[in-house]
């Protein structure tokens, strides 16, 4: 397979047009750990030492960093997490519910029990923390990846150097791998060891089954739970049973050193694991090569591919795409071999590869005179693909602004042999958001109508607050939310969302007591008249639903004029508009006694009646709560 592959090179473009990127961090270094990509656009994850450009941090210490950006690149939102200390991420996790787990360590005095600890941060899909845990002893203890298991609960690995706590009661020796357990609530639910007398290290977690588990990272133990020693640093497979307790474990790699950093299972149920080895024989091309493992359920695993030049080659993401071809990200330093181009110190590397036909699709290099690297690689529109990971290099080399030593950076290319997409966003259309009550509450409702009243959906809340929908596509314009919770004024908003991204809400909600007013602004009337317009049902039904919540409220209905007609008819054209919106709440089987009336003509404007838009908002009527 390699010598195919060394072949197939020679006959594969060499060239690629880059048509966007976008560089993201300050004057300190930023480093990407992981990306992911989602129908609204890219979730993009590291640490940052930065305190300036977009960061707006106290000190020089490392935290998590998440940036979240459109499928264009624009930026979203970001934030950062941690202690007085170090924080640096090295795994992170999308859950099923958009949320995200970040996994790494901190020596945070505040957060760490030693030297370093596991550090834990469990986020909402916009960022807000619903639990943080730091796990650890006197020692140094880190974690180093993350997954999710058949049954729910979270499984975290990594390495563990302390011999002094109930989380490693029998060190084997040295540094051993790390099984940490939790609830997705962020309950530890148990803690387990494993290894040899030298150092021994657990990267990632495959879940084949709700009763196996397969944990992933290198040994360079010759004893203790390490069966078949073969190098200096082997790739080491520990398989668990569905409480994370040992059953056997397997070494795989060649006489030097081999690291793992990603895995795929493939459309065929085979486990392929992709990572970095400098053992010859493995590494065909030079001192150390990508290569790309195939393990097998009985405990085989051999170099299903490997590739690269005389330099250093890593493999840092492996991926599939739709074909059931590999899409491959990570860096090199070569200028043979399969490598085309070497712009710097190290390059960002992608290629594509199609193991039914064992042929290179594609294989490019990206960046500047320094270090460049990506960590994930996805496929875009039209046959172009989306690079993200760090760049050091400066930005006039690049073609971009970039912000200090090391960037989150990511670029939107396509191979030459394809004409370039438009930069056209094709993800769908979201309203995003919390909602936030003044006192907390089980469940709250939302409604959305469009401008006009019609009823699109309904959905609820639970306690967290945080909201997702989609927009339909037949959706334009204006698009109102109501939203109701217990012991809460009912509020309406309303907002035009940008098409094809992801557009941000948040609704704060007053606690229910007397005196609190609203503008019922979907209400309408024409110039002079006190008859209710056809669109002002919608927020009509929300009032009566708000009432009906709460039985024993009583409002007042205030009528405005917007002053245009005769002065000695406004007080009264006022006070009708109150009572056709309470005649309206009548009819829908709420008491008239319920509601007082009031018409205060054009005495309280809310805007400008010398435009049109002006006297149409004060054409009002709104409600203000009394007794209950």
């Amino acid at each position: 397979m390699r010598w195919l592959a060394a072949c197939v090179s020679l006959t594969v473009a060499c060239s690629q047009t880059i048509y966007n990127q976008r560089v993201y961090g300050g004057s300190m270094a930023d480093v990407m750990v992981r990306a992911f990509q989602d129908e609204a656009g890219y979730w993009l994850v590291g640490h940052t030492r930065s305190r300036d450009g977009l960061l707006k941090r106290q000190g020089y210490d490392a935290d998590f960093w998440v940036v979240r950006v459109d499928r264009r690149g624009e930026l979203l939102w970001h934030a950062t997490y941690g202690g007085r200390g170090d924080e640096e991420l090295t795994d992170a996790l999308v859950l099923p519910d958009k949320g995200l787990v970040l996994v790494g360590w901190t020596d945070s005095p505040e957060l760490s029990h030693g030297k370093k600890d596991a550090y834990l941060v469990c986020l909402d899909p916009l960022g807000k923390v619903r639990w943080s845990q730091a796990v650890g002893a006197a020692g140094n203890d880190v974690a180093l990846g993350v997954g999710l298991h058949k049954d729910g609960s979270l499984w975290v690995v990594g390495q563990v150097g302390s011999q002094d706590s109930f989380l490693h009661p029998k060190p084997y020796g040295g540094l051993d791998g790390w099984l940490l357990r939790f609830s997705l609530a962020g309950q530890l639910l148990g803690s387990t060891a494993f290894g040899g007398a030298e150092n021994d290290y657990l990267r990632l977690v495959i879940p084949l089954s709700s009763d196996t588990v397969w944990l992933v990272g290198a040994s360079d133990s010759r004893d203790g739970q390490i069966r078949n020693p073969l190098g200096k640093m082997d790739i080491w497979l520990v398989e668990v049973n569905g409480q994370g307790a040992f059953r056997r474990s397997w070494n795989f790699g060649g006489s030097d050193f081999e690291e793992p950093y990603s895995w795929v299972l493939s459309r065929e149920g085979e486990i392929w694991i992709a990572g970095t080895s400098f053992s010859q024989g493995v590494a065909a091309y030079g001192r150390a090569d990508g290569v790309i493992w195939r393990v097998q359920p009985e405990g085989a695993a051999y170099a299903a591919w490997s590739g690269g030049g005389s330099g250093d080659e890593g493999l840092n993401r492996l991926s599939l795409t739709p074909e059931g071809e590999w899409l491959v990200a990570g860096m090199t330093s070569s200028r043979n071999g399969l490598i085309p181009h070497l712009a710097g110190l190290y390059d960002a590397w992608a290629l594509r590869w199609d193991p039914a036909s064992d042929s290179l699709r594609f294989c490019y290099t990206f960046g500047g005179k320094d270090v460049d690297s990506w960590v994930a690689l996805f496929p875009a529109e039209e046959g172009s693909y989306v690079g993200c990971g760090t760049t050091a290099s400066p930005g006039d080399q690049l073609g971009v602004r970039t912000y200090g030593s090391a960037d989150f950076w990511v670029v939107w290319w396509h191979p030459d042999t394809t004409a370039p997409p438009a930069l056209q966003p094709e993800g769908p259309t979201l309203l995003v958001g919390y909602i936030l009550p003044e006192k907390p509450v089980d469940t709250s409702w939302v409604y959305v109508r469009t401008e006009g009243g019609q009823l699109l959906d309904s959905f609820w809340v639970d306690t967290t607050g945080f909201f997702r929908w989609v927009v339909p596509d037949s959706v334009e314009g204006l698009i109102r939310l109501s939203i109701h919770a217990p012991s809460h004024v009912w509020k309406e908003v309303g907002m035009r969302p940008r098409p094809h991204r992801e557009n941000r809400l948040d609704v704060r909600l007053e606690a229910l007591k007397p005196g609190l007013r609203m503008p019922l602004f979907y209400v309408h009337f024409d110039k002079g008249s006190a008859k209710l317009l056809p669109e002002s049902y919608g927020q009509l039904e929300e009032l009566a639903r708000f009432l009906r919540a709460n039985p024993r409220l009583r409002i007042e209905l205030a009528g405005h004029t917007d002053g245009t007609s005769l002065p000695e008819s406004e007080m009264q054209l006022s006070r009708q508009r109150a009572l056709a919106v309470r005649d309206y709440l009548v009819a829908q089987g709420l008491a008239k006694d319920r509601f007082t009336i009031v018409g205060y003509g054009k005495q309280r404007p809310i805007a400008d009646n010398a435009t049109p838009e002006g006297q149409r908002r004060n054409r009002r009527v709104e409600f203000r709560t009394l007794a209950w």
